[in-house]
C-alpha cells in the first residue's frame, strides 16, 4: 500500500487536532510522529491507518527509511501497571524502558532474569526477542513472557495468556508477538515473570592472547561449579577478552575469588599464560562494560550467527582470510552458542559470505539490523532480508504469510525486519 505525503497531510489532521499526532522531522525528511498515552489510542492509530491505506513503522530506523514516514513511538506508554510483588510477575506497558524496569523492581529486591541497556524499551526487546548477555544460562526472553495485551490493525484490543505461571488455556498465541517484528500487531502491555535480587554480584574480565585461547577459558569456566550468570567473549583493541559475571550469596563470591586466585596456578588454570591475569572489576566498571556489550548502535548492520562452540575458532578463521571483511568486529554467547557480527559497512557479498560458512558449520545467521548507509547503497536490502530472515521451509514461510494477510491484510504495520 502506498499513499503520497500530500494525502497523509490531510488525512492526519484529525489526530493533530487531538495531540495524538506531531510533524516529524529527520535527516532532511518530513514526517509524522504518532504520540499515543494508552493502549486505546495505539488500536485507534492502526485503525485510522487502515482506512487511508497508510502504513506506520514501531521501530524508529524502519520509520526513517520509509518513503512517506510515519513513526508509531510508543515511549508514551510508560506504566506499570500491576505489580504484586509476592507474585514475582509484573505487568508494565511496552514504552517504558528496561532502566526504570529495573528501578521499580529494585524497590523490592527483584529483577528481571535477563538484562538489556537501559535506553532500551520493553517493546524493542518483546518485538526481536533479543538476546540477553545472560541468554544461554537463563533463557530468551519469550521464556518470561506470561501475558500480552495487542492492538490489533482493525483497532481491537486482545489480550493472549495470563496472569500466572502455570496456565493451559489453549494456544499460547503470546508467543506469536515474541519476537515477531510488530507484523501481526502491536503489543502495548506485556506481563513478566521475576526472579529475587541476588545477594552479590562481581564481575571479572579475563584476557586472552586468541579467540582460541578465549574459547579455552570459556569452556573451563563453564564446566566450573561457579555461580555464573553471564559470559560474553569480544575484541577490545587487538586482544580478545572475556567479560563475566557471577552472582549468590556473599559467601558464594568469597569462594569464587578463591578460585580464581587464591592458588598459584589459578592464573594458569583460568587465564591465558601469555597475557595478564584475571582481573575483577569494581561494580562501576563491571557494570558500565556490561551496558556497553548490551547496546546496540542503530547505524550500524549486525549480523547474528548461531554456532556451535566447537566450530567458533574454524569460523573465525575462514573470516579473517576475507579482506572485505577488515572492520569485522565479534562478540560471542558462549553460553547460547551465538556470534554478533557488527561493522559499519557491508557489502553484501560478504553477509552472503558469513551466511555460507555458518550453514556449512552447522549454523544459521539472520540479520538484526541494517544501516541506513548500507540500506541505501544496497539495493538488493529487501531480498538479504528476505534470504535472511524468513524460513527457508517453503510450508513455513507460507503459514507466516498466511498469519500476516490475516492479522494485517492491508499491510498496515511496516515491518523490514521480517519481510512477509
Amino acid at each position: 500500500m502506498a499513499i503520497t505525503a500530500e494525502l497523509l497531510s490531510d488525512a492526519i489532521s484529525e489526530l493533530l487536532e487531538q495531540d495524538l499526532a506531531r510533524p516529524w522531522e529527520f535527516e532532511g525528511q518530513s514526517g509524522y510522529r504518532l504520540i499515543p498515552q494508552e493502549a486505546e489510542h495505539v488500536a485507534e492509530m492502526l485503525n485510522w491507518a487502515q482506512a487511508h491505506t497508510c502504513s506506520v513503522a514501531i521501530a524508529y530506523v524502519d520509520a526513517c527509511r520509509m518513503d512517506v514516514p510515519v513513526w508509531l513511538d510508543l515511549s508514551g506508554l510508560n506504566q506499570v501497571r500491576q505489580y504484586p510483588e509476592e507474585d514475582f510477575i509484573i505487568e508494565v506497558e511496552t514504552g517504558l524502558t528496561f532502566g526504570e524496569l529495573e528501578k521499580s523492581l529494585a524497590r523490592n529486591w527483584q529483577t528481571f532474569p535477563l538484562s538489556y541497556a537501559a535506553e532500551t524499551t520493553i517493546a524493542d526487546i518483546l518485538a526481536e526477542d533479543r538476546p540477553a548477555l545472560e541468554t544461554g544460562l537463563r533463557g530468551a526472553f519469550r521464556d518470561y513472557v506470561l501475558k500480552t495485551e495487542i492492538a490489533t490493525p482493525d483497532g481491537q484490543l486482545t489480550i493472549s495468556g495470563a496472569d500466572v505461571v502455570k496456565n493451559v488455556t489453549g494456544y499460547d498465541l503470546a508467543k506469536l508477538y515474541v519476537g515477531g517484528q510488530h507484523a501481526f500487531g502491536v503489543v502495548t502491555s506485556v506481563t513478566l515473570k521475576l526472579m529475587a535480587l541476588p545477594q552479590a554480584w562481581r564481575h571479572w574480565c579475563f584476557p586472552a592472547s586468541s579467540l582460541q585461547t578465549a574459547c579455552i577459558i570459556t569452556e573451563r569456566l563453564l564446566a566450573s561449579s561457579m555461580p555464573l550468570s553471564m559470559c560474553e567473549i569480544f575484541q577490545s583493541d587487538t586482544h580478545w577478552m572475556v567479560f563475566t559475571e557471577f552472582c549468590g550469596d556473599d559467601w558464594l563470591m568469597v569462594e569464587t575469588q578463591a578460585t580464581l586466585t587464591g592458588s598459584p596456578s589459578a592464573h594458569n588454570t583460568w587465564g591465558d599464560p601469555q597475557s595478564a591475569a584475571p582481573l575483577r572489576l569494581t561494580e562501576d566498571e563491571g557494570l558500565a562494560m556490561r551496558n556497553e556489550l548490551q547496546r546496540w548502535p542503530l547505524n550500524t548492520t549486525r549480523l547474528e550467527v548461531a554456532l556451535p562452540l566447537s566450530q567458533w575458532n574454524a569460523f573465525s578463521i575462514l573470516v579473517s582470510k576475507q579482506t572485505s571483511l577488515e572492520q569485522l568486529r565479534l562478540q560471542i554467547r558462549p553460553a547460547a552458542g551465538l556470534v554478533y557480527v557488527s561493522a559499519p559497512m557491508f557489502p553484501s557479498s560478504a553477509l552472503r559470505y558469513l551466511q555460507k560458512e555458518a550453514l556449512a558449520l552447522d549454523g544459521f545467521a539472520q540479520i538484526l539490523q541494517i544501516s541506513n548507509t548500507d540500506a541505501i547503497i544496497l539495493s538488493e536490502a529487501e531480498a538479504l532480508l528476505t534470504d535472511f530472515n524468513l524460513p527457508e521451509d517453503f510450508e513455513v514461510r507460507r503459514l507466516l504469510n498466511g498469519l500476516k494477510k490475516g492479522y494485517d491484510p492491508y499491510g498496515v504495520l511496516h515491518t523490514p525486519r521480517l519481510p512477509l
